[in-house]
């Protein structure tokens, strides 16, 4: 030791036995120790940094002073030096409260050490200022998980995702049997509002990386999150929150299918398997937006099966909380969540079937869908609809083939006692009755009355034509309406020549108003007017009529001869000598209209 390292202990030595904290001599020796904390001498660097604490708290004019000498140690060359620095540090905070925030925030930094001898001092120097402040220490780390809302650069993104790792391990490591058994063991302190507030803050802006094992690793080791916790249902609705915008995001990539799965199994997680949140906010979460099919068709087979089997283990999560926590469930609340389920299974058993995938697992959530379907069947005097009977029936094979276990006798029974009635009614509803209609289904609303009766038609059986002498022609047969089931029924009857039974419709109380109009058929039929005539005359109707269509072929047509017809009739040496007007009926004009161009037709292959 030196003259000058003499001359700098004694005058320590003796400022420390002065009882007057704001004396000369201890105000000196403060001083001294700044100056020698940046001289080149390791050795009194390192006693300035074991010195400065006895005489900090008695100047505040030279407080900034002696703790950036100390922070100047924490960056020495040496590592000795760096590592009495981080112990001054502590030792700083303990003579002086006021400064615990700010030294925590370097320590945080220090964590980024690649000595791992210094970084476990730095760790050792948190803990105690968890210690002297646990409130305002969990602030300092957490302020530095959570992310910032403002854009930063990538190089000081990249520092501040590798600080967040190194705070979140320490959390994890160093501190959580602290956090535990000290800062947060009564629930409801300062402290444990500031650690919850801040991590759920975390996860609200944190991507995927780091929120599991915030959640799994820190907040669920807390006693505030008992079963049904107010810190608990917080928890679920940040998680949940996060997956319904993850579902908002019209994307099927894989990155945010992962989120959405992501999410989803952490609030499973936290309600279902430690029960510190109640299943019923979960399970009303599935049911509204998970059981969609055009959801449930943007995850693969495999991520399909798994949503089912959490959406089966939530609602029986439901039912024990009904059981045996009424106010957390209500046997309504259960009831309502268990018709929504019912009313979704269609989609669900789609996706087991469709899966294709054969395990104990989908065993499973098929029996706790089809145990669901059966207990409203039994309680809630509830008919299963044709749909879902469709979808449930579709395993019947494959349950038949299944071996022993799997509660493979169960789930057959199952099966058939929710699809024997749907489908017997199904199959009566499409019976024929005796009118040739198919009745209509049991559960289905009766058909709406027609808007307006049933017109009724013109009598057609009557005679179409009469004779200039007065008598009625009854040539053809009488023309009527006719449904198609009798339709072949009539043909048959005029190639054979027997009766046409007349078939009486149902007459209808109408005014002349409202009757239909003649048909086309019954106009073509009816005597032609002297006014008609003429003006058919006039459209060249005459030209247009064959003189063969008359059902007599010596008798003149009503209007004369066309050129071809009268050339026919000259060929033929016939002359007209009744000049009475004869119509023929639509058959008879047909079956030698036949006749006529039949030959034709035949000479004109015959010559092609």
């Amino acid at each position: 030791m030196d003259d000058q390292e003499s001359e700098i202990h004694r005058l320590v030595e003796n400022a420390e036995k002065e009882q007057d904290g704001g004396s000369a001599l201890r105000r000196d020796a403060l001083t001294k120790l700044i100056e020698i904390a940046h001289s080149s001498d390791s050795e009194l660097k390192c006693y300035a940094a074991n010195h400065i604490r006895y005489f900090f708290n008695n100047f505040p004019d030279l407080e900034e002073d002696a703790i950036n000498a100390v922070y100047d140690l924490c960056e020495d060359q040496d590592s000795r030096v760096r590592i009495e620095g981080y112990r001054a540090i502590s030792s700083v905070s303990s003579v002086e409260h006021k400064w615990v925030k700010r030294n925590s925030d370097v320590l945080v930094q220090l964590l980024q050490s690649d000595e791992p001898e210094e970084v476990a001092v730095v760790k050792t120097a948190l803990c105690d200022h968890l210690d002297m402040d646990p409130g305002v220490t969990l602030g300092v780390l957490c302020d530095q998980i959570i992310p910032p809302e403002y854009t930063i650069d990538e190089e000081e993104q990249q520092i501040r995702d590798r600080l967040r790792s190194l705070v979140i391990a320490f959390l994890k490591v160093d501190a959580v049997e602290a956090i535990i058994r000290k800062y947060t063991k009564t629930p409801g302190t300062d402290t444990e509002n500031v650690l919850v507030s801040q991590l759920l803050t975390a996860i609200r802006r944190l991507e995927t990386r780091d929120v599991e094992v915030i959640i799994k690793d820190l907040l669920l080791m807390m006693p505030c999150y008992t079963p049904g916790s107010p810190r608990g249902m917080d928890l679920l609705h940040v998680l949940i929150d996060k997956a319904r915008s993850s579902l908002n995001v019209k994307s099927n990539d894989l990155g945010s299918i992962k989120t959405i799965d992501f999410y989803i199994s952490l609030a499973h997680f936290v309600a279902i398997q430690k029960r510190v949140a109640s299943p019923v906010v979960l399970l009303r979460f599935y049911c509204t937006y998970l059981m969609g099919k055009p959801v449930l068709q943007r995850f693969s087979p495999e991520e399909q099966l798994i949503l089912a089997g959490r959406l089966v283990e939530a609602l029986e999560a439901c039912e024990e909380e009904s059981r045996l926590r009424p106010q957390i469930c209500s046997h309504e609340q259960f009831s309502f969540l268990r018709r929504q389920v019912v009313d979704g299974a269609p989609n669900l058993l789609e996706a087991l079937h469709d899966t294709k995938l054969e395990s104990s697992a989908m065993w499973d959530t098929l029996r706790s869908l089809l145990l669901a379907c059966k207990h409203r069947k039994e309680r809630e005097d509830w008919v299963v609809p044709f749909n879902l009977a469709t979808s449930i029936s579709r395993f019947q094979a494959q349950a038949q083939q299944l071996g022993p276990g799997n509660n493979s006798d169960e789930i057959r029974v199952l099966i058939r006692s929710l699809t024997e009635t749907s489908m017997s009614q199904a199959s009566s509803s499409t019976t024929v009755d005796g009118d040739g209609l198919y009745e209509r289904p049991a559960h289905l609303p009766a058909r709406p009355q027609m808007g307006r009766p049933l017109l009724k038609r013109p009598d057609m059986s009557r005679p179409s034509h009469i004779s200039t002498s007065g008598t009625v022609s009854n040539s053809r047969p009488a023309i009527q309406i006719r449904d198609s089931g009798s339709l072949a029924l009539h043909k048959r009857s005029l190639s054979s020549g027997e009766t046409v039974p007349q078939i009486k419709r149902a007459k209808t109380e109408l005014t002349e108003e409202r009757q239909l109009a003649p048909s086309l058929l019954s106009r073509m039929t009816m005597p032609i007017s002297g006014d008609a005539e003429k003006a058919w005359r006039k459209r060249g109707g005459a030209g247009k009529k064959r003189a063969d269509d008359s059902s007599e072929p010596d008798k003149h047509p009503m209007s004369g001869y066309s050129i071809k017809g009268a050339a026919a009739h000259a060929e033929r040496g016939e002359e007209s000598r009744d000049p009475t007007p004869r119509t023929s009926s639509l058959l008879d004009r047909l079956n030698k209209s036949e006749g006529v161009d039949g030959g034709n037709r035949k000479r004109h292959r015959g010559k092609a």
